[in-house]
């Protein structure tokens, strides 16, 4: 009986959502197939020039609105000619978030995130977004300070891709299905009823950020399915995503930041992502903080 329920529920779950997801993705995917996300870092770059940053800088920032990789690859080939120098490279790191982060958003909180948690959804994409700002006007104070006047040249090759509606499917929907069926089982037999109490955390809100450690568009349906239960508030949905980016810390940035950063810039690779990643440690927790205590 519970398997008929929980297939019913994820029915409809699917059947509403995802037809959001598909209009979302393709209208993604058009934007940045006519070429509109490289035209706004192209028109982005004289504004940023006014910043009174390196031209180095300002090129690798511009780039990252459409590719982050080819931001990096810009900086990695200015510090191998000598144009910039490692503080440079930290500085432009740290400018890099709100671009790579604006770049995320259209292609995964645009399309996904926001169409399956509503509200949450949106407020949750508000303070990765905040996160990235502040990050980035650190890296812009740091980069005034020590802006280099000298430089020579600037390296740009940029080539972005568009994805297709039928990624989306293959890659999303999947995800969609098992995680809410296999949430909606758990509920119904109550198995998610275990207590732990001794921590200052709701379970519910554990159970989102250790699956996010997993698959994040999975704690996403599972966060959604919570909330339609009744068993994660608005609040504490939003705290559990954020307290999931914290708990995710170790293994995305060792999966995918560092090999990255390493493989471009050697040891200073390991610092980079060092002092970005402590930097969003903080700044995750103090906005979760604030969550609790003002939302």
């Amino acid at each position: 009986m519970n398997i008929i329920e929980a297939s019913i529920s994820t029915l409809k779950f699917v059947l509403l959502t995802f037809p959001v997801i598909l209009v979302a993705s393709f209208a993604t995917s058009q934007l940045i197939e006519r070429g509109l996300m490289e035209k706004f870092g192209e028109r982005i770059e004289p504004i940023l020039k006014r910043l009174n940053l390196g031209e180095v800088t300002v090129s690798s920032v511009a780039v990252c609105f459409v590719s982050a990789t080819a931001a990096y690859s810009i900086l990695s080939q200015a510090l191998r000619k000598g144009v910039i120098d490692e503080r440079e490279v930290i500085a432009a790191s740290f400018i890099n978030s709100f671009p790579a982060m604006l770049m995320h958003f259209y292609r995964f909180f645009t399309p996904f995130v926001i169409p399956v948690l509503g509200w949450v959804g949106l407020i949750y994409a508000a303070l990765r977004l905040t996160v990235a700002i502040i990050k980035s006007l650190i890296g812009l104070a740091i980069a005034r300070m020590w802006n280099n006047v000298e430089e020579r040249e600037t390296i740009k090759d940029i080539k972005v891709k568009p994805f297709s509606t039928l990624e989306i499917v293959k890659s999303t929907l999947p995800v969609m299905i098992v995680t809410y069926f296999f949430v909606q089982l758990i509920i119904q037999s109550g198995i998610s009823s275990f207590n732990l109490s001794f921590l200052p955390l709701d379970p519910a809100v554990l159970s989102v950020a250790t699956i996010q450690l997993i698959n994040q568009k999975a704690s996403i349906v599972m966060c959604k399915s919570l909330l339609e239960s009744g068993s994660l508030s608005f609040k504490w949905a939003i705290v559990a995503l954020m307290f999931g980016n914290i708990v995710t810390f170790s293994t995305s940035y060792i999966k995918h930041s560092l090999p990255l950063h390493v493989s471009l810039f050697g040891k200073l690779g390991v610092k980079i992502v060092v002092l970005n990643g402590i930097a969003s440690l903080i700044l995750d927790a103090i906005l979760i903080a604030g969550v609790i205590l003002f939302l």
